[in-house]
């Protein structure tokens, strides 16, 4: 089982491969349908973006609809494939497959026999790993060069393609160099930058662009109706366009955190000891997963506010209020912006190290605030 589905699965929401719609991104839709009707398909796509945002869904919806057409850019109707009759797409200019259809059925159960994903997987211990292996690279080196078992396209989905190792990265980019006729790769990650330049120059660059708030909004509403539409607002202004972060958030009591968080930063240069004490104690209960995980995606969205404001002021940041932009300038005249720089890097390595090497929850929350001081 991967990550996603772990935490889908915890919040009844369905996984990228099993979500049909996909909102906010029409755009990078057309840009696909164009380039599979040129009959010039690049065989490998990196889509990029912020976390949370559709990036996945994206891909399982181009891997769906590239297995309704043969790789000659006819329609699997007129290739005549095995499920040819029932998987031709229902709407014109996009991507979209119904979910009463075998095709979307089939890919969301990982039952169809031309995708292979390569993710994150959860160990039986219940971990998830935090590097895509270099076994899990080679099983897909593998299934690129094996005879499509439905006539068409064979798709390789990539999702978190910045977690590769370098080992298993450098392995990939044997297939990514000399890709097998009728193989497409769709590689995601919000972090390009960690790619190799060679994996990056092998692929074609599609950015999605940060959701809107009113669709951030009324996905909420879709996925999480007992929010409140105040409430949903509020998020999806802390999540920046991303629905993943928005839901996360609300899964983790993230406006309660938040106003906790305000508090805490708002007596800069002191350090209120016990609001931290209190909040550390808070997000590393025993069962506080989403509540834990919530309270960084906070104090990182607010050391990145106070960067700013140290770097160029808060009197532009539309994301914030105008007391928040109060807050962001009084810290931010705490300190030069090299320290500010050199605090949002350490607090990174040390979110980044807290699950990879098992560190205590409430000592990661209390390092983290009391290094603002």
């Amino acid at each position: 089982m991967n990550a996603k589905a772990v935490i889908s699965e915890e919040n009844d929401i369905p996984t990228p491969r099993e979500t049909a719609d996909l909102f906010g991104h029409e755009e990078a839709e057309q840009v696909l349908i164009n380039a599979e009707a040129s009959g010039r398909l690049p065989h490998a796509w990196l889509i990029t973006g912020p976390k949370g945002i559709g990036k996945a869904t994206l891909a399982y919806r181009f891997a769906r609809y590239l297995f309704t057409r043969d790789s000659d850019g006819e329609t699997a109707l007129a290739a005549g494939g095995l499920f040819a009759d029932d998987d031709i797409p229902t709407t014109e200019g996009s991507l979209y497959v119904s979910p009463d259809r075998s095709l979307f059925h089939r890919v969301a159960a990982s039952g169809h026999g031309d995708l292979m994903t390569v993710e994150l997987k959860v160990n039986d211990k219940g971990k998830l790993s935090t590097q895509i292996r270099v076994d899990d690279v080679r099983s897909a080196i593998d299934f690129a060069h094996m005879t499509s078992s439905e006539g068409g396209y064979k798709v390789i989905i990539v999702d978190g393609a910045e977690l590769m190792n370098t080992s298993s990265e450098n392995a990939f980019l044997k297939v990514l160099e000399e890709p097998p006729a009728g193989l497409v790769i769709i590689m995601v990650s919000h972090n390009p930058g960690r790619l190799l330049s060679t994996t990056r120059s092998r692929c074609r660059t599609l950015t999605l662009k940060p959701l809107s708030t009113e669709t951030v909004c009324d996905l909420m509403g879709r996925y999480m109706p007992d929010v409140s539409a105040d409430d949903a607002h509020e998020l999806a202004r802390l999540s920046e366009g991303s629905i993943g972060r928005a839901m996360s958030l609300a899964s983790g009591d993230g406006l309660d955190i938040y106003r906790d968080v305000v508090k805490i930063i708002g007596s800069l240069p002191n350090i209120n000891g016990s609001a931290v004490q209190a909040l550390a104690t808070k997000l590393s209960k025993s069962g506080a997963d989403d509540a834990y995980y919530s309270g960084l995606e906070l104090f990182r969205w607010w050391l990145s506010r106070i960067v700013l404001a140290s770097s160029r002021g808060a009197e532009g940041d539309e994301s914030l209020s105008d007391a928040e932009r109060e807050i962001a300038t009084r810290a931010a005249a705490t300190a030069a912006l090299p320290v500010w720089l050199g605090r949002l890097d350490q607090a990174e390595s040390l979110i980044r190290s807290a699950d990879t090497l098992n560190l205590d929850r409430k000592q990661v929350i209390l390092s983290l605030f009391l290094s603002l001081a």
